[in-house]
């Protein structure tokens, strides 16, 4: 096979292959093998029909169709392949020269690959780097965390309900006076100024007292998950059969000795302070990794394609759907009730996805002027963290699955650009605020 490239505008080249007379033959007879197999004639086993047999009973031009898929994926990918071509979308083919036997075939391809990108300083960048300190602030709202997880409900003696009570009920909704699915509960626990029930509920219970019975009247929200009942109002009735408070432990040994290792508050303080500043440490590493990889990133120069911002902003819908489910949702919910089009939402996506394709083109341009590559011992470690993670027992299984599934490139991919990152961060130089 021939070779040749045309530079087109912005990122976009043109490849021409040529095919000569015996990649021609070879493509044909890798063709009789597949339509052999696929048609019958009398006196003959499938499979078995000799070509000329074959050719002469339906014409040679019953191999063309797959000797040409074959000539022109071959072709293709060998091109790419001789020109170190890095393709990000698929290619447009023109075909000029009709397929002939005995022949040379050419045929071109119009292909989108990476943009040139134009590195500036990445080295010995000057980096502000924010000191890891604890506030006495950030302890003491931990501990109230933990007093608050470790608070019992009690029963109290209160005549009447009140604002931060919980409010043990039974109540049962109705609307248009009939009562409606999921409206009824008994012995249900609501936090008044919780603001966990429909709006309005909860601010009419502050105040009644204990065994009372009351009707409560509400509006549903327009945008209520329950179309039937959404803007719609209802009536509850309502029995309050208990009324609870939280009982706060104190902050004493004795509640540091009640949650963990610890026998004085002292020394719990002090495991709160390491752990907090272990997380401050890490924030403060990962903030002057991104302002060092910022800094490169706008030192750089690079056009980029609207093909990799569309496919980055399709990536960052398909995870928001994702996580969607976790709440309950569905992203037809979701575009329902904010009145959005799905391309408004890609659209909301654009910034974002601008930010991760030119960073991803520098680091991607970084690692090659390094040569910087992952090693299978990089590639194995990662696997293992995943299986952890996952909690796969095999981690060998795990990698043959990532493979076949075509996953396993991405998973280097992640990896190259993380050594890439942490090699900018190690090059700059900190400067401490």
């Amino acid at each position: 096979m021939q070779f040749n490239l045309e530079k087109l505008e912005q990122n976009f080249v043109r490849l021409e292959v040529t095919v000569d007379p015996q990649e021609v033959e070879e493509a044909l007879a890798e063709s009789y093998k597949i339509v052999v197999n696929k048609v019958n004639i009398p006196g003959f086993r499938k499979g078995h029909i000799p070509r000329h047999i074959l050719e002469a009973q339906f014409g040679k031009t019953v191999l063309y169709e797959d000797a040409l898929d074959i000539m022109v994926t071959k072709g293709y990918y060998k091109g790419i392949e001789h020109f170190n071509l890095e393709p990000i979308d698929q290619p447009k083919l023109e075909m000029e020269d009709k397929f002939e036997d005995g022949k040379n075939f050419t045929f071109k391809a119009k292909i989108e690959v990476l943009p040139e990108v134009k590195l500036g300083q990445y080295k010995g960048l000057e980096v502000k780097k924010e000191p890891a300190t604890v506030e006495e602030s950030q302890i003491e709202e931990r501990l109230k965390s933990l007093q608050e997880r470790h608070a019992e409900l009690v029963l109290s003696e209160k005549a009447q309900l009140e604002q931060g009570d919980f409010a043990i009920i039974d109540f049962e909704g109705y609307v248009d006076e009939k009562p409606f699915a999921g409206g009824a509960a008994q012995g249900y626990s609501l936090e008044i100024g919780s603001g966990s029930f429909i709006p309005g509920f909860e601010e009419q219970l502050i105040g009644m007292e204990l065994a009372a019975a009351k009707d409560i009247k509400v509006t549903f929200p327009g945008d209520y998950h329950s179309k039937d009942l959404a803007g719609k109002e209802a009536t509850f009735k309502v029995i309050l059969k208990e009324i609870k408070v939280k009982e706060i432990p104190g902050l004493d040994d004795e509640f540091a000795k009640s949650i963990g290792k610890f026998e004085t508050l002292a020394e719990l303080k002090k495991d709160l302070h390491e752990k907090i500043l272990a997380m401050n440490q890490k924030e403060a590493e990962a903030k002057y990794t991104e302002s060092a990889i910022n800094q490169a990133v706008e030192n750089a120069e690079v056009q980029l394609p609207e093909t990799m911002i569309h496919q980055e902003m399709h990536d960052l819908l398909h995870r928001f759907e994702h996580n969607l489910t976790y709440q309950g949702l569905t992203l037809d919910q979701y575009l329902e009730y904010t009145k959005k089009t799905n391309e408004q939402v890609m659209e909301d996506f654009r910034p974002e996805a601008v930010k991760r394709v030119k960073t991803d083109l520098i680091l991607n341009s970084i690692a090659k002027e390094e040569n910087m590559v992952v090693s299978e011992a990089e590639v194995d470690q990662k696997i293992q963290e995943l299986a952890t993670i996952y909690e796969q027992k095999n981690p060998e299984k795990l990698k043959k699955d990532l493979q076949k599934d075509g996953r396993l490139s991405s998973i280097k991919q992640a990896i190259l650009l993380e050594k890439t990152a942490d090699f900018v961060k190690e090059q700059a130089k900190a400067i401490e605020k």
